[in-house]
């Protein structure tokens, strides 16, 4: 079980980020490429060395959890004298720096420089070795600064085109905060459970957000919480065939993690899900949280049916959701 703080905390592993005011950001440029997507500007000597096939590595980790292989990232190497203007404005930006004028290896994060919403991370140092060295011993973080990056603008694109009437009704029903896009409709809203749906052509993403009391101290477990989604699934997401029901697949691992969110314990969950007695399936992520206030136990749950379709960018849209929700003041 990993633990993390979702606020990103780089501290004195990477250099402070540098980003420009708000009166230039407003005169950048829209991002360029699509979500996802990694522009490594590095030269073909590099490109052809350890630091490139590391490079190449870290990116093509797979994403957890989908039901087949796919990269964290999708990487694009470009040597730095074809970074363009066009290229510039690309979202995600990694740029290898090797001199001797760099004492020491480091990475330098750098905000909104070329374009709106932009990352942009300088890798440098005096020689390959030193920043292989470097970037093997802080590639986690590296990672969970891309991650953040996609995660931002995904939240700040939701809270800019809300579904309408949906935050609203759940303020006003449940208490509870959330931004869901547009193109989410209410599907289902009873006492203690909501579903939303986004449906085009095959593509299904949904998000249910049900709760409970708060009785039990074992409740913060993979265990438990597999159980309640079980019980709420088998409940209320039907099949379409008779006495098929939304399950967790028991046959993959369900990876958790720890995280605070706002000073609120966050316990996540990434797995696949399937349907009993039918032929569907595919990947959900969960938040479950604790609404001190109303002593209730919170889940919200975003789910992907894509057939035939990559996955990776449907999860991390629900993920943006599911960082979105907080239980009302």
């Amino acid at each position: 079980m990993k633990k993390y703080a979702a606020s990103l905390l780089i501290t004195s592993l990477l250099l402070p980020a540098v980003s420009c005011n708000k009166d230039q950001k407003a005169l950048l440029p829209n991002p360029t490429g699509k979500p996802g997507e990694v522009l490594l500007v590095i030269d073909k000597a590099y490109w052809d060395s350890d630091l490139g096939e590391y490079f190449t590595d870290l990116m093509n980790r797979p994403f957890e959890v989908v039901p087949q292989y796919e990269p964290i990232y999708t990487l694009i190497h470009i040597p730095s004298p074809a970074l363009n203007k066009i290229f510039k404005s690309h979202r995600n930006i990694i740029i290898t720096k090797i001199s001797s004028r760099y004492e020491q290896p480091k990475i330098i994060v750098q905000r909104n420089i070329w374009a709106k919403y932009q990352l942009l991370v300088n890798v440098a140092g005096p020689d390959t070795e030193q920043v292989l060295a470097y970037l093997k011993q802080h590639s986690d973080k590296l990672l969970e600064v891309l991650h953040q990056a996609e995660l931002s603008r995904t939240m700040d694109n939701y809270k800019k085109n809300r579904a309408k009437g949906i935050a609203e009704l759940l303020m006003e029903r449940h208490k509870l905060t959330v931004s869901v896009p547009s193109g989410y409709t209410l599907d289902l809203d009873t006492t203690n459970f909501v579903w939303l749906g986004h449906q085009i052509a095959d593509l299904i993403q949904g998000v249910m957000i049900y709760y409970y009391d708060y009785t039990d101290p074992q409740t913060f477990t993979p265990e438990y919480l597999i159980k309640k989604r079980n019980e709420f699934t088998k409940k209320f997401i039907n099949g379409p065939v008779d006495n098929s029901y939304m399950v967790v697949e028991d046959q993959v691992p369900v990876i958790t993690s720890e995280m605070s969110l706002d000073s609120t314990y966050v316990f996540e969950m990434r797995g696949l899900w399937k349907l009993e007695n039918a032929f569907m399936g595919g990947p959900f992520i969960s938040h479950t949280m604790l609404d001190e206030k109303r002593n209730r136990v919170i889940t919200v749950d975003g789910f992907v049916h894509a057939p035939g379709l990559d996955k990776r960018n449907y999860v991390r849209e629900l993920e943006a959701i599911l960082y979105s929700l907080r239980a009302a003041d």
